[in-house]
């Protein structure tokens, strides 16, 4: 059982009458020549990894530059204020992405989903999930390998490193991967998922990796929580039944293509977009004194 495509995921789903997840657990079994029950325990440790970061975030800690820290324990006071302007599970994902990805800045231990430098959509996503509808776990390792199945194609494709496509390549790979997950854990069809993933990936079309200073921290944490937001809101879509115009396959062509054609310095170069500002010659400067 091989798949290049999304195409191919729905079409073996199908033609053998199986989910999603299971397309990509038999795969992962055939390739690392491992049973079900390894392959399965396998990705229920990366799941148990990302609650464990998540319920290990240190308000205290800052990064080595002093860009980073603090910042997820801000949005958990607002939220519990009661004045945030959205609602809880849309919050709580906005949190979560933010305490991940300052805890990644900080060199604590993170699951890369699928990068370090978007470390918080997917885990932000499933775990508030998990925590406001108390799925069951083995729910939510499902939910993982829906998610592998998206990246693993984008991967084989187009791009998942912002040094080769920018940060749509990044943000926009792990956005996608978790709105296909989500749309699963809401009990939508495979070609909901697919949808769920087309839309979050177009969403992120163009988006380029300009770190300020080089460091993954500036716009990377923020940019997380964006991730997260709009994997929420392309899994609603797709669930409401709106289908997406341009098939999942062509809008991952569409980013590998957008990614070509971007210039050295928008590719985690730190030399353009929001790197090349005053404002972070300044960072930079403070930094270096």
């Amino acid at each position: 059982m091989t798949y290049n495509s999304i195409q191919e995921i729905l079409d073996i789903c199908q033609n053998n009458k199986i989910p999603f997840w299971r397309v990509v657990l038999e795969t992962d079994m055939r390739e690392r020549a491992v049973c079900e029950t390894e392959s399965f325990e396998t990705m229920r440790k990366m799941y148990r990894a990302m609650c464990e970061a998540d319920s290990n975030y240190d308000k205290s800690l800052k990064s080595e530059s002093g860009m980073t820290g603090g910042d997820g324990e801000k949005l958990h006071i607002y939220n519990m204020s009661g004045k945030n302007l959205c609602g809880e599970y849309v919050s709580l994902a906005m949190e979560k992405a933010v305490k991940m990805s300052e805890s990644n800045a900080c060199m604590r231990r993170i699951v890369a989903a699928p990068t370090a430098g978007a470390c918080g959509v997917i885990p932000a996503v499933l775990l508030s999930y998990q925590e406001l509808y108390h799925t069951e776990e083995n729910k939510m390792v499902e939910a993982m390998f829906v998610s592998a199945g998206i990246g693993n194609v984008i991967a084989m494709n187009a791009y998942i490193a912002g040094a080769s496509g920018g940060c749509q390549a990044e943000i926009g790979s792990a956005s996608a991967m978790a709105a296909g997950a989500l749309a699963y854990l809401e009990g939508g069809s495979n070609r909901q998922m697919a949808n769920a993933m087309s839309f979050a990936l177009k969403n992120m079309l163009g988006l380029v990796c300009d770190p300020v200073c080089g460091l993954v921290e500036v716009p990377c944490v923020k940019r997380n929580s964006a991730g997260a937001v709009n994997a929420i809101a392309s899994a609603q879509l797709a669930m409401a039944g709106i289908e997406s115009a341009i098939k999942p396959d062509d809008v991952i062509d569409a980013m590998r293509r957008i990614g070509n054609s971007m210039p050295s310095e928008l590719k985690e170069t730190g030399q353009g977009g929001l790197a090349a500002t005053e404002s972070a010659e300044k960072i930079r400067k403070a930094i270096e004194l």
